[in-house]
């Protein structure tokens, strides 16, 4: 019997599964696929399929269905289902193996190949995938993320922004965590997010750079700064809160990610390396000053709401490399004057307008 007749009823349409287990940020970004996969297929539902590490961030997503951890094999309930179409944007041999052991009508991305190694499965897939080869291509490439795995998804690009949805129990208890003290911080506020995460750490800028940028972002608003960061920075933060004193708030570096989101959430600008954190605050719609040194600048799209700002001292930029014997690196060179600026202009107290840096 088909029940059509109350208001309540909507047919389920295609099926879909997404496969996307790599890091949280990655994860996050990718979102920016889902509104277009929505407007392509209409009626639909849709299954993600990620990494324990990074499920979190899909949680309240309105265009996400289901979300399935999978860590080595294929879930039980997949394993029972067929889908219409199956996407897997991870050319990881794990990502590649578990969509290819999903049953699906459709293929898009990647997967096995005959002899069991990763594979692009059109031509928008193999871009993707020798740039993921090839450092010198990722060096040279002027495309967006959500140009490339959107054409990957074959759906538009056009204002694919990715999407994190916080719920308002989550925005009030970090409004009130950064008020505890008994007075909310005057807007706008400045967060600094000092880590990098465990996999880049060549993405961090110098300690003394945040706290010189701490001072002056302080001396010149009167405002006191949110210091940011995860587990790997305890020590550094520690440091720097010790250094800077009442100009800043240390948030601690032990939430988890929903609550180090909302914390994010709390910030009209935030200053960050190409991390988690970075994605965090493009999906909120933050201003961003976004520093960039071994990875690509290129790649990340503010919307048109921050800057990203790279040395112009050294040469080798993009290199991709996790460690560098260059002294001062590429990272170590970025001047403070220049992060500084920018953040002045992202709060509305410089002289020029809000832009976007971008390197030689």
């Amino acid at each position: 019997m088909l029940c059509d007749a109350c208001g309540h009823y909507q047919p389920e349409g295609r099926r879909v599964v997404i496969v996307k287990l790599a890091a949280p940020g990655d994860v996050l970004r990718t979102t920016c696929i889902l509104r277009g996969l929505r407007a392509q297929l209409g009626a639909c539902h849709i299954t993600w399929v990620t990494a324990a590490g990074a499920a979190p961030l899909l949680g309240g997503n309105p265009l996400v269905d289901r979300v399935v951890v999978a860590g080595d094999h294929v879930p039980l309930p997949l394993a029972a289902e067929e889908f219409d179409l199956a996407l897997n944007l991870d050319a990881a041999w794990t990502s590649c193996a578990l969509a290819t052991a999903l049953r699906a009508r459709e293929r898009r991305g990647f997967a096995l190949g005959p002899d069991f190694k990763p594979a692009p499965l059109h031509p928008e897939a193999e871009t993707w995938f020798e740039m993921g080869l090839r450092d010198d291509l990722k060096r040279r490439n002027r495309r967006t993320y959500q140009e490339l795995i959107c054409a990957i998804a074959g759906v538009p690009a056009a204002g694919a922004r990715p999407i994190l949805e916080l719920t308002p129990e989550e925005r009030t208890a970090a409004r009130r965590f950064v008020a505890r003290d008994g007075a909310a911080p005057e807007r706008p506020v400045v967060g600094v997010n000092t880590g990098a995460g465990g996999r880049w750490p060549l993405k961090k800028w110098t300690a003394e750079g945040f706290r010189q940028l701490i001072e002056r972002v302080h001396d010149a608003t009167g405002r006191r700064l949110l210091l940011l960061g995860g587990p790997l920075e305890a020590e550094r933060n520690r440091a720097l809160a010790a250094a800077c004193g009442a100009r800043v708030m240390d948030c601690g570096t032990d939430h988890d990610q929903r609550a180090f989101a909302a914390l994010v959430d709390q910030c009209d600008v935030l200053v960050t390396g190409d991390t988690l954190a970075m994605q965090m605050a493009i999906a909120l719609k933050k201003r961003v000053v976004a520093l960039f040194g071994p990875t690509s600048s290129h790649e990340i799209d503010l919307f048109g709401r921050g800057e990203k700002i790279t040395s112009s001292a050294v040469d080798c930029l993009v290199c991709y490399r996790t460690a560098c014997d260059r002294e001062p690196n590429c990272m170590n060179t970025i001047p403070v004057e220049a992060v500084h600026d920018a953040v002045m202009r992202q709060v509305g107290l410089g002289a020029q307008p809000g832009r976007q840096a971008e390197p030689c």
